[in-house]
């Protein structure tokens, strides 16, 4: 049954301000001991890993999204110029398995192009997709690819010659290691490329956390209800 306003005026409740706003869940700011509301934390960390500070710009944590963005995301593109575009790569065959890939995933969907390039690598297409080099894993000895990937490598390619693909017809069997001419070109910046992206992913862990649970230390352990809005959110 509606009942009396404060003015006077019958209506909903006005007193239940929680239950037309529902539940929210806050975190208390150990800088000012302002509230932060999180809003979904689940969604806010799974756009933090899609887009490093995407949760934090989600959740209305303008400073900290941004700033996250721009640090995390140029040091993995840092990285991946200082390893002349190779150092990131997802490979799982014997001799060449990319633990880096590991820590260099956690950047977000900058680094799936990875996953897509080494299956259809792997696949039956034998080539990666729209047969472009980008983020494609190295060839290995022996390995076969596309007559077209081949070609593509021979001509594109610095370190890679025709004579090193065997005439496999439908396919070419790569005959040396490319991972291997990868080092020799670039030397200690395929290193150094390496550890940037992996940086650049492991930090954004950090990140993804901050999103979901709040600041560290921060949390006050309860849900906060909708009058919480009332509090000025801040990062």
């Amino acid at each position: 049954m509606a009942q009396k306003s404060p003015d006077g005026m019958r209506g909903p409740r006005a007193a239940e301000p929680s239950r037309a706003l529902g539940k929210r869940i806050v975190a208390i700011s150990p800088d000012d001991g302002s509230a932060i509301d999180l809003h979904n934390p689940a969604l806010a960390a799974l756009l933090a890993w899609c887009v490093p500070g995407l949760g934090h710009l989600y959740q209305g944590r303008t400073l900290k999204g941004r700033l996250f963005m721009g640090a995390i995301l140029g040091t993995f593109l840092i990285g991946m110029w200082l390893g002349g575009g190779r150092v990131v790569y997802a490979s799982w065959k014997p001799g060449d398995t990319r633990w880096p890939f590991v820590c260099q995933a956690g950047a977000g969907v900058v680094a799936l192009p990875a996953l897509v390039q080494s299956m259809w690598l792997q696949g039956s297409a034998k080539q990666p997709l729209f047969t472009s080099e980008f983020m494609a894993p190295p060839l290995s000895p022996g390995q076969f690819v596309s007559r077209a990937y081949a070609e593509r490598l021979a001509s594109t390619d610095p370190d890679i010659e025709a004579d090193f693909f065997f005439d496999k017809p439908p396919l070419r069997q790569f005959r040396s290691d490319q991972v291997s001419l990868w080092h020799r070109r670039l030397g200690r910046w395929f290193e150094i490329g390496t550890l940037y992206t992996m940086l650049a992913g492991m930090l954004n862990v950090l990140v993804i956390y901050d999103a979901w649970a709040g600041p560290m230390g921060g949390v006050d352990g309860k849900a906060g209800t909708g009058e919480d809005r009332a509090r000025q959110p801040r990062a």
